[in-house]
């Protein structure tokens, strides 16, 4: 675990926020002496309900807050065991474009662009990685003039809805992309994907896979 990427990661949200500790201490709950132990990577074990709290209070995704403490592997590891062993296992490592909480314009098309490690004793053959959203579209309400009489799309709507995952020996990593409409209207929203076999059957359905969570902001 990395509990000093954590605190860069923290004091580089306070920032872009303009929270002062004060303020974070209090819209958190917890106390400005354990902000201050994790902002000073004076910590060696955090609880995952302290991380859920800070995380809610810098505005960002909780899985953001977990895999800069876990350094990006051990708490991401999505695992399936044959006789004992990982014959299946994901790691994520990095997002490489589009981290989150970027910022893009409403109506944006853009890639994103996730690295992953193959962790298990298996090859990755005839992957897929899916697209678990509903797509909605909603009228515009009353009163709002700039989309008064269009109907708006809700959520971050990729392309395509799935991309084939390259074939990813043990030990290989993989870049996964995807291209994105943002939203028509202002917002925070997120997408998340996972992977599935050559039969479209979820490979971890009980863990959270990829997504990808933008800002969208208008002119």
């Amino acid at each position: 675990m990395s509990a000093l990427d954590l605190a860069n990661y923290m004091k580089e949200r306070l920032q872009t926020l303009d929270m002062t500790l004060v303020t974070a201490a209090k819209h958190s709950g917890i106390s400005r002496q354990t902000w201050h132990k994790l902002l000073c990577a004076d910590i060696t074990e955090a609880r995952l309900s302290t991380l859920i709290k800070v995380a809610d209070t810098l505005e960002t995704h909780p899985l953001s807050m977990l895999r800069f403490y876990f350094h990006g592997n051990a708490l991401p590891s999505h695992q399936s065991k044959m006789g004992g062993t990982k014959a299946f296992a994901s790691g994520f490592i990095a997002d490489i474009t589009y981290p989150d909480n970027s910022i893009v314009q409403i109506g944006q098309t853009f890639e994103k662009v996730w690295e992953v490690a193959n962790l298990g004793s298996q090859p990755w053959l005839n992957w897929r990685l899916q697209c678990v959203d509903e797509h909605l579209s909603v009228q515009a309400l009353h009163g709002s003039e700039q989309y008064q009489g269009k109907k708006l799309q809700y959520g971050l709507q990729p392309l395509e809805n799935s991309i084939p995952i390259p074939t990813t020996e043990p030990g290989e990593k993989a870049r996964l992309h995807v291209i994105f409409r943002a939203p028509d209207h202002p917002c925070t929203t997120i997408s998340h994907w996972k992977s599935v076999n050559e039969t479209g059957e979820i490979l971890f359905p009980d863990l959270t896979g990829l997504y990808c969570m933008v800002k969208v902001v208008s002119l």
